[in-house]
């Protein structure tokens, strides 16, 4: 039996794979030697972006990935990847993004082949910084939303890096949405069901399966909390159809929102 992988899912294998290790690192109820984790979730993330950087330089022209063009075979490091995305497709970087994928890329190569001692706030930072650079370097280089790409099991964990992001808004799920919304959006997938003062539950219907003669809901995201068809509105949102009565849940009489409970699927 042989498994055969691109460039690309072996990319996305390595980010999904360095945000497990980084919900183990920083998750607050975890043993403090989960610290340790951060090694693996930083080897992981440049990883990722190497492959990324070379599938660019692949697409312009397959024999860029390789040291020696004339000699098709040991592919370049991630470093002289990052030289020839600058100086032969003429990518521009920002001067501090490439100074702190440098750092990572140093940092990488001390975890691998060197002793290395972790500085945790300077890996939350890097971390953070190299995820932000990748999304959008996904999205420009690659013209698909790494969101996308992302299993939903680590979507609490991109939705608080993207917290951290320096821009204030975001592509999040095809939209352009405040850095805020993501932890909002993962949130509320996780309340499934509603109950009301009686104890009785009531399944939330998600945005697209409302019986509605307006086009308000016809549309691939929701006018209000932006949700795509398919997943549960934001809590708050406007235009949720309350379950019991069929109205508009955040002015129905329902008060369904004030007893919810958390049920995942």
């Amino acid at each position: 039996m042989k498994i055969k992988t691109t460039l690309l899912e072996n990319a996305y294998a390595f980010l999904n794979n360095s945000l497990y290790f980084y919900h183990l690192a920083t998750h607050e109820d975890y043993p403090e030697e989960y610290k340790r984790y951060w090694m693996f979730s930083l080897v992981d993330i440049v990883q990722a972006m190497e492959l990324m950087f070379k599938e660019v330089l692949r697409r312009e022209n397959e024999f860029f990935i390789y040291e020696n063009i004339d000699k098709p075979d040991k592919t370049v490091s991630i470093s002289k990847a990052l030289h020839r995305l600058k100086n032969i497709l003429r990518i521009e970087l920002n001067q501090s993004d490439e100074i702190k994928i440098k750092q990572a890329i140093e940092l990488r190569n001390k975890i691998v082949h060197f002793e290395s001692e972790l500085d945790i706030k300077e890996c939350s930072r890097i971390y953070a910084i190299l995820f932000e650079f990748l999304q959008s370097f996904h999205y420009r280089f690659l013209g698909e939303e790494l969101h996308d790409k992302i299993s939903p099991e680590y979507w609490e964990e991109e939705a608080l890096l993207i917290e951290q992001f320096k821009n204030e808004f975001v592509l999040y799920n095809g939209i352009k949405v405040p850095k805020h919304y993501p932890i909002e959006f993962v949130e509320s997938q996780l309340i499934t069901s509603l109950k009301n003062i009686d104890g009785k539950e009531f399944k939330r219907i998600k945005f697209g399966d409302e019986q509605s003669q307006y086009d308000v809901y016809k549309q691939s995201h929701c006018g209000d909390c932006g949700v795509k068809e398919g997943y549960y509105h934001v809590l708050g949102c406007d235009l949720e159809i309350c379950p019991k009565c069929g109205g508009q849940m955040i002015s129905c009489s329902c008060n369904l929102d004030e007893n919810f409970i958390i049920q995942e699927e």
